[in-house]
């Protein structure tokens, strides 16, 4: 058994090093990618990392920061937190931007700054699906717009859709913010291509404009 004293002392002292533990502070600022105008209302959503009551593994915590009306936010890192990281930002009419763990790497007990730029949508892809057949499977469609997926810089950037099976004559309508003057593709089928990692029936490659809408009939 420790001595009084020295079990005093231990004490006293990881007291002291807990209390002077420096705060980790994330800030900075939410901009539109292309004019550079600060984006308000943005979420910025965080992971901290935490040790787990058995202490086997950094369970993950999310929590989240809003941009003011200068695009500006601040955050403080739990101070129960190992490690932690910026996931993910998103806004209203821009595109949900996974962030890069290099890039936006956050250094603990210290303050970091970062500028978050975020695409904003800029055109519309109509989608009409209509039964003509009286087919009754569900249509599969998968929508690849390169911008999308490159912010996400995963798969996550892919639309899909599932519509379950219409009635003989009837139609059903998606309107898919996009981003414009790049190649879409658009991939559907009434099997389950998606899950199946199988080719779909149909494919197809549209050109949207600049603040457009383009039509695009589904018909099966």
């Amino acid at each position: 058994m420790k001595h009084p004293c020295i079990l005093f002392l231990t004490i006293l002292l990881w007291a002291s090093l807990s209390c002077n533990k420096t705060s980790t502070i994330v800030k900075g600022k939410v901009i539109n990618a292309q004019t550079g105008n600060p984006v308000e209302g943005a979420t910025i959503e965080f992971y901290n990392y935490v040790p787990s009551l058995n202490g086997t593994y950094n369970e993950s915590i999310p929590e989240y920061a809003i941009s003011d009306g200068q695009g500006v936010f601040q955050y403080t890192v739990r101070s129960d937190a190992k490690y932690a990281s910026i996931y993910s930002a998103f806004s209203n009419n821009h595109i949900r931007k996974r962030l890069d763990f290099e890039d936006f790497n956050i250094i603990m007990e210290t303050t970091n700054e970062f500028t978050i730029p975020l695409i904003r949508y800029n055109t519309y892809l109509h989608l009409h699906i209509k039964n003509e057949s009286g087919h009754n499977g569900s249509v599969h469609i998968a929508v690849n717009n390169p911008t999308l997926i490159s912010e996400a810089r995963t798969s996550w950037g892919r639309i899909f859709i599932t519509q379950y099976p219409l009635e003989l004559g009837e139609e059903k309508s998606y309107i898919l913010p996009l981003v414009a003057n790049e190649y879409t593709k658009i991939y559907w089928g009434d099997t389950n291509f998606i899950s199946n990692q199988t080719e779909p029936t149909h494919k197809d490659s549209v050109l949207l404009m600049l603040n457009d809408t383009l039509n695009y009939p589904i018909i099966y």
